[in-house]
């Protein structure tokens, strides 16, 4: 059978040919729940900023006088004026209150898939990744060695890791 890597666009799913997501490749780019905790971080810092300069809440309402949209805080202070409605609508969606609750229920997700180098050789094979996810990779009580679990690399495709070129990722083979 010939292995290929786990790729952010392939996590294996339940009953999935197994060539999909093998043993071979495991994604072993170390810290990324620190990278991924520090970008969460500066994310919430420039979203305070916001939300203390401007307000939380926003909502997108019709300007008829400039036949445009405009974004306006829950207090009526304009935040941008002079929008199509998918603009205004985006940036509205991506309120502080939104992106503050993004920031809250990242940082759950990352508790819930700890790492640990206690781990065992995945199916008893010659290799490990020397870590593995206490929650995706747990054989029969025991973390099996897999690096990083797709959670968490699709956690990190979102705050900007890119695997197209493999520039990004570290992936050892077994």
């Amino acid at each position: 059978m010939k292995t290929r890597p786990l790729r952010l666009d392939q996590p294996r799913k339940h009953g999935a040919p197994e060539e999909l997501a093998t043993v071979a490749g495991w994604d072993v780019t170390p810290g990324l729940h620190e990278w991924i905790t520090e970008e969460i971080k500066l994310r919430e810092q420039t979203v305070r900023a916001a939300d203390k300069e401007i307000g939380r809440s926003w909502q997108r309402r019709w300007d008829a006088a400039t036949d445009s949209f405009e974004v306006i805080t829950e207090s009526g202070l304009l935040v941008a004026s002079g929008l199509s409605p998918g603009v205004a609508g985006h940036i509205a969606g991506n309120d502080p209150a939104t992106a503050l609750r993004r920031c809250a229920s990242d940082r759950k997700l990352l508790a819930a898939h700890p790492y640990t180098t206690q781990v065992i050789n995945p199916g008893y094979g010659p290799r490990s990744a020397g870590f593995g996810c206490e929650t995706c990779h747990d054989w029969d009580g025991v973390p099996e060695g897999r690096g990083n679990c797709t959670t968490i690399l699709a956690l990190a495709e979102a705050y900007g890791l890119d695997d197209e070129d493999n520039a990004d990722v570290e992936v050892i083979r077994g």
